[in-house]
C-alpha cells in the first residue's frame, strides 16, 4: 500500500463518495476506484459495499479509518505547527532586562508587539545586567539586553540603541518653562536617584562632577519607575532613560532634553552557539522599534 491509496480512502470515507473524492484529490474518479481496489487487495479485506447504488463501508472500514483519521489529524497539526513556527506564532523565549526595561516598558512594548501571536510562550525575567551576561553565557537565557559591552566567548553580542538620559520634573516646577536643560541649571536641585551603581547615576553624577556642578541627591530609589512616581508627586527631579515614567501625563511629569546630553547604550546578548529562533528574532524587532520610539520623543 502507498500514501496515495491511504488518501483515496481517507477522502472516500470522509466524503461518503467517489465522485467527491476524486474532487478533493483533483483526480479521476476511475483512478480512485483504482486507488481504492490496490489498497482493498493490500490489506486483505473488503472495504466497501453496493447497496442500492450507495456506497457503504464494511466494519473492518470503519475500524481502519478511525486510525487512518488520527494519523491525517496528527499530520495536519505538524503542518499547522510549521507553519506557526515559520510565522513566529509559536516558540519559546526567555529574556532578561535590567529593571528599568523589564520592569514596564518591555511587557507593555511586547503586549502590543505581539498581540497576534497567541501562542508563542514569553518569560520576561528582571535582572542586573552582571547577571544578565553570566547567565546568557550558561545558556540559560535566550537573550537578554544589558547596558554594557560584553567580551565573551560563548557569547554574541549586537548593540542595539543609543538613548539620552532626559530629566522629570514635577508638572509645577520652576524650570518647566525652559525647553531644554543644563548641568548649571539643575545645581542643587533635590534629586530623586538610583543607587551608585546603577549607570544611570554614574554618569549624572560624573557630568555634574566634570562642570563643577553638585548633584543634590535627596532620595535613592531602587527603580528608575519609582523615581518617576516620586517625581510626579512633587517629591524631586530624576535624571532617568526616555522610556521611563510615560504613563503620567504633562500635568504630572515635564520631560525636558538635557544639553550636552549624557546616553545609555543598550545591547543585546545572545548564546553564541545556540541559533536565534524566528520567535526570538521577532521579539528583537519590536524591542528595537520601541527603544527608538522612545529615543525619538525626546525634543
Amino acid at each position: 500500500m502507498n500514501i496515495r491509496q491511504i488518501e483515496a480512502f481517507h477522502a472516500t470515507m470522509e466524503t461518503g463518495s467517489v465522485t467527491r473524492a476524486a474532487d478533493r484529490l483533483g483526480v479521476s474518479q476511475p483512478a480512485v476506484s483504482k486507488l481504492l481496489k490496490a489498497f482493498s487487495d493490500d490489506c486483505g479485506f473488503q472495504l466497501f459495499q453496493r447497496r442500492g447504488g450507495q456506497l457503504v463501508p464494511t466494519r473492518e472500514a470503519q475500524l481502519l479509518s478511525t486510525e487512518i483519521a488520527t494519523l491525517f489529524n496528527g499530520a495536519r497539526r505538524i503542518r499547522d505547527t510549521a507553519r506557526a513556527i515559520r510565522l513566529n506564532e509559536m516558540g519559546e523565549v526567555t529574556l532578561a532586562a535590567p529593571p528599568a526595561l523589564a520592569i514596564r516598558f518591555l511587557p507593555l512594548a511586547l503586549a502590543k508587539g505581539i498581540q497576534d501571536l497567541p501562542d508563542l510562550q514569553l518569560q520576561i525575567q528582571s535582572r542586573p545586567s552582571a547577571q544578565i551576561i553570566d547567565k546568557v553565557g550558561a545558556g540559560q537565557l535566550d537573550m537578554g539586553i544589558t547596558t554594557m559591552a560584553v567580551d565573551h566567548p560563548d557569547i554574541h553580542a549586537e548593540h542595539l540603541v543609543t538613548v539620552p538620559l532626559v530629566c522629570l520634573l514635577p508638572a509645577n516646577h520652576a524650570l518647566v518653562g525652559r525647553p531644554a536643560l543644563a548641568v548649571e541649571d539643575l545645581r542643587e536641585q533635590p534629586f530623586i536617584t538610583l543607587p551608585a551603581s546603577d549607570c544611570t547615576f554614574s554618569r549624572t553624577d560624573r557630568s555634574f562632577q566634570v562642570r563643577g556642578a553638585r548633584m543634590g541627591r535627596r532620595i535613592e530609589v531602587p527603580y528608575s519607575e519609582t523615581a518617576a512616581h516620586m517625581v510626579a508627586e512633587g517629591v524631586g527631579l530624576a535624571i532617568v532613560p526616555p522610556f521611563v515614567g510615560l504613563e503620567y501625563t504633562q500635568g504630572q511629569i515635564v520631560r525636558r532634553p538635557i544639553h550636552p546630553a549624557d546616553h545609555i547604550d543598550f545591547w543585546m546578548l545572545r548564546p553564541r552557539h545556540r541559533a536565534a529562533s524566528l520567535a526570538s528574532e521577532r521579539i528583537r524587532s519590536v524591542i528595537v522599534a520601541a527603544l527608538s520610539e522612545s529615543s525619538a520623543q525626546v525634543v
